[in-house]
């Protein structure tokens, strides 16, 4: 009996040892290998590859001082936590090539401290936010930095992680700065990384939009690229340049975005943004085919829409794509605040479906560009069918209409009584599916091949290039997807936010998501698509359901986990006990 209660006790010793020393193993292993099991279904923990191959890239080290921290409330304490467990992925996949250290900016007593403290991170690119609160029953207010500034090689950048001017944040909007975390610091950290920024030229001299219909999409670029408005003017150095013993022309910009134009191009303005083409450029097409006197259909109730002409529809069915003169009305559209007549002394204003504004839900399959978008709102669109000639050029349909989608063809007349149609219409018709945004990709024939003067083709200066070198271009039939609501304030003009939906008064349309997804396609940022486009989703609890079931929750919290602790905490000394005895 003295024998085997020896034996067990030396086999516990052992088994004592041998497990003491497999941890150690494992325990020096781990500082050598990081290794993390993401089980959450939209793998929110792990990062893309495309930040995990620059991070592993990085060639010295970056170091990010954050300034969300401090006392305030706990929904930015989460956002908070957020960013820190992001960076800590970063440090880890680079090898802990990223430090971070955050910073309270009102932790100091003295008001002169905290001044010059704001004012130097304010210089550096940072802004505040100010929030609202209750606090034991009191109102009360609070300026918050919530960002940081990144620096690498000496060179330094702003990181905003929460960009809202709403002074009370829902959870959906500390979600989306969650959702963002990655995608913002990585984009910061590719500006550190490039050097020179990519350039991007905004057509203007045809009746574009103007800046402030353009703002939000605009700003948004520029946190990333260099942004200039640029006139033709028949200028052959407006967007190419020539250099010496270079037989072909070098671009001035990385691309041009040509956005709702109303008037005809000049055969020499046309014949630049071709040989821009033709060198490699990349360009961003947002064009209405249909013109739409919307002055016209508020004053009078009804409009005539007819053929835009501006001259460039030969060239782009050249380059692979037909814009047709037609607008499309869909079933599945943007709804209209209409006069349905008097309400005793007031108006009866009803919202209808104005189907002349299409609501697209982009396929996830079809392309990056479009991937995990919300739908996005057209207004007047015409449809597009890509030309088959060219085996060079490879087409991509990027957004296409409803099946419950119909023509007309030019002129239209549009008039609020189209509200009055219902499904029925749409299924009796010839409805089917149109397309409204197209890539491009190859290698385009010149649109003036045969039609140029000999003099100018032969002109070393000019530097005729029939043939372009491998190229993108995007062509989309509405140049309303790119202009911003505005706001006639006593301040003057104030651009709203991109997708803006004026009768659910926040932002709902992906519309500025999705162009900025074709721009970094288009200047092969396309890494930047990936991170931009993960979504998490926010899982709340049903405030009702918990409400009911307080106790029961409570109980299930606090009393099970003791419970099931000392059932087996029960079972293994029973066990034990009936193992030894």
């Amino acid at each position: 009996m003295v024998k085997n209660a020896k034996k067990y006790r030396s086999a516990d010793i052992l088994q004592l040892f041998l497990s003491l020393a497999i941890l150690a193993v494992i325990g020096v292993a781990s500082g050598f290998t990081f290794v993390k099991i993401d089980l959450t279904e939209e793998k929110r923990h792990t990062l893309t590859p495309a930040t995990t191959e620059m991070l592993e890239s990085l060639d010295d080290a970056v170091f990010v001082r954050c300034y969300l921290h401090g006392d305030f409330p706990a929904k930015f304490k989460r956002l908070e936590k957020a960013v820190r467990e992001r960076l800590d992925e970063f440090d880890d996949y680079s090898g802990g090539g990223v430090e971070y250290e955050f910073i309270d900016v009102y932790e100091s007593d003295d008001e002169k401290t905290i001044n010059e403290t704001q004012e130097a991170i304010y210089e550096e690119g940072l802004r505040f936010t100010r929030i609202a609160y209750e606090e034991n029953g009191v109102r009360k207010f609070q300026n918050i930095w919530p960002g940081a500034i990144m620096t690498y090689k000496g060179k330094s950048v702003a990181v905003q992680l929460f960009k809202s001017e709403n002074p009370e944040p829902t959870d959906e909007m500390i979600n989306t700065s969650i959702n963002n975390i990655e995608y913002e610091f990585t984009s910061k950290l590719r500006m550190l990384l490039w050097g020179d920024r990519p350039k991007i030229a905004i057509l203007e001299g045809h009746g574009e939009l103007p800046p402030v219909e353009m703002a939000d999409f605009e700003m948004t670029l520029r946190e990333e690229y260099d942004i200039e408005r640029v006139k033709l003017k028949d200028q052959v150095d407006a967007l190419t340049e020539k250099y010496e013993d270079v037989r072909y022309r070098a671009l001035k910009y990385d691309l041009l975005i040509v956005a709702k134009p109303d008037s005809t191009f000049s055969r020499k303005d046309k014949l630049l943004i071709d040989q821009y083409v033709m060198n490699g450029g990349r360009v961003l097409w947002m064009i209405d085919p249909i013109q739409t006197d919307l002055d016209s259909l508020r004053e009078n109730q009804q409009t005539l829409a007819n053929t835009n002409d501006i001259g460039l529809y030969d060239m782009l069915f050249d380059y692979g794509v037909r814009l047709n003169r037609n607008l499309i009305i869909d079933y599945q559209c943007a709804p209209i605040l209409l006069d349905g007549g008097p309400m005793g002394n007031q108006r009866n204003m009803q919202l209808q479906n104005w189907y002349f504004s299409p609501v697209v839900v982009p396929s996830q399959e079809v392309h990056p560009i479009a991937a995990n978008l919300d739908p996005i709102h057209f207004d007047f669109t015409s449809s597009i069918d890509t030309v088959a000639g060219d085996p060079g050029v490879i087409s991509t349909v990027l957004l296409q209409t409803s099946k419950l989608s119909l023509e007309r063809k030019a002129p239209v007349r549009v008039t609020p009584g189209i509200v009055s149609l219902d499904i029925d219409y749409f299924r009796d018709g010839d409805s089917k599916s149109f397309p409204l945004a197209v890539l491009l990709e190859g290698e385009f024939i010149s649109n003036f091949k045969d039609r140029l003067i000999d003099t100018l083709k032969n002109d070393p200066g000019f530097a005729y290039r029939e043939m372009s070198r491998p190229t993108r271009q995007i062509v989309i039939s509405d140049g309303d997807i790119a202009r911003n609501k505005v706001s006639n304030t006593k301040d003057g003009l104030m651009p709203m936010p991109l997708g803006f939906d004026r009768y659910a008064q926040r932002v709902v349309y992906d519309n500025k998501e999705f162009l900025l997804n074709a721009v970094n396609y288009l200047l092969d940022d396309s890494e930047l698509i990936s991170i931009r486009s993960r979504t998490i989703e926010l899982r709340k609890l049903d405030s009702a359901t918990v409400k009911e079931n307080r106790s029961i929750i409570q109980l299930a919290n606090v009393v099970l986990p003791l419970a099931v602790i000392a059932v087996l905490g029960f079972v293994l000394t029973y066990l034990r006990k009936r193992q030894f005895s």
